[in-house]
């Protein structure tokens, strides 16, 4: 019996799931996943700052749902549980983490803790890893490009938002030799993406019928990621593998907020060194993602409100004769595709269950 055949066997029997940092918007949008999943448990879920509290103090939208569901302590959660998720902030769960590993539970973690080497880490995100021995054990969970590695996954880095919209929109041009020096992804992102936490700059006065960029001249955390996943499909093809050597492209990343609550659409240039067509551009993009049931290759220009409350992606491809351009655009919703959808995407990977288990696949229009 093969490791994936093995993890096949718990299909008769509902995981006993649970969940650290609930009280984020990605731990709610796991609930909301997790609570229509046919083979799922939900045995714990832990915020500190509800410890104690039933559910709806948290969420309204689950009034009347989980009735005996209270937040708990993480200890309670790991010991209750067979995989955890975590959607606690980078470096608020590790500690938590490596016990459940070393419980032998599976993880899949939505933070950045573990999507960069430690060096990275530290470049990036400004403060040592407090456990750099456990990276060598995570497997970066963007399906599409992972899917090979994450059957057998202990523990899951769950891409951010940006870096999955970016790198989808840009994964096939990569593939062929076709992205170029000059790398340039613009991309807007509604307010949720910033998280919970209140903060002066996205109060409502702030943000509301104001458009902003941050962050800008290569400060944004999330370029690395980019770079770091076009340069594993440049250098190895469709089959990456997390920890094997690589060269990283070099990506002009601007990102900007937009008085919305969520969504992300990505607008990335590239000036390729070989001529092309639009026609033959689509075909590559259709045949790379064919097998990609969250991925739409449209002719019609990607909008946020097309995957709003989904779990997919949809990606659209135009070339600028004039300027010789290739013009890759991408949508996802944060929350979705961008965070709880793609962690139940691997989550379902993980335990040979059909893909798109408990996934949205429309969005919600208006």
């Amino acid at each position: 019996m093969t490791s994936g055949e093995n993890h096949v066997k718990h299909a008769s029997n509902k995981i006993k799931v649970g969940i650290l940092g609930t009280s984020g918007y990605g731990g709610a949008e796991l609930l909301r996943r997790l609570a229509r999943h046919p083979q799922v448990e939900i045995s714990g879920i832990g915020s500190r700052q509800f410890a104690g509290q039933k559910l709806g103090a948290c969420w309204p939208q689950f009034a009347g749902d989980f009735p005996n569901l209270c937040f708990t302590d993480a200890d309670k959660v790991i010991e209750n549980s067979e995989l955890i998720f975590s959607a606690a902030p980078h470096g608020q769960a590790t500690h938590w983490l490596k016990k459940a590993l070393e419980s032998g539970k599976r993880v899949i973690d939505l933070s950045a803790d573990f999507r960069l080497s430690p060096d990275d880490y530290q470049q990036w995100y400004h403060m040592d890893h407090p456990y750099p021995e456990l990276y060598s054990r995570s497997v970066y969970g963007l399906v599409e490009l992972h899917r090979e590695e994450l059957a057998d996954a202990e523990l899951v880095a769950n891409p951010g938002c940006y870096p999955t919209t970016a790198s989808l929109a840009l994964a096939p041009l990569a593939a062929q030799g076709l992205l170029g020096r000059d790398i340039i992804v613009s991309a807007a992102s509604g307010v949720s993406g910033a998280g919970r936490g209140p903060s002066l700059d996205l109060h409502y006065t702030e943000t509301n019928e104001n458009f902003r960029a941050y962050n800008v001249a290569g400060n944004h955390r999330h370029t690395i990621e980019i770079e770091n996943t076009l340069g594993r499909i440049s250098t190895m093809g469709r089959k990456l593998k997390t920890h094997l050597p690589f060269e990283r492209p070099i990506i002009s990343f601007t990102p900007h907020l937009v008085p919305m609550t969520r969504g992300i659409l990505a607008s990335c240039h590239t000036r390729p060194e070989k001529a092309v067509d639009e026609a033959e551009l689509f075909e590559l993009y259709r045949d790379f993602y064919q097998d990609d049931l969250l991925i739409i290759v449209s002719e019609e220009l990607p909008q946020t409100k097309a995957v709003y409350g989904s779990d997919r992606c949809i990606i659209s491809v135009r070339f600028d004769p004039r300027s010789q351009q290739i013009i890759a655009l991408a949508t996802i919703d944060n929350l979705g595709k961008g965070a709880a959808g793609q962690a139940m995407q691997n989550f379902n990977l993980m335990h040979g269950f059909e893909e798109t288990l408990g996934l949205a696949l429309e969005g919600v229009w208006p």
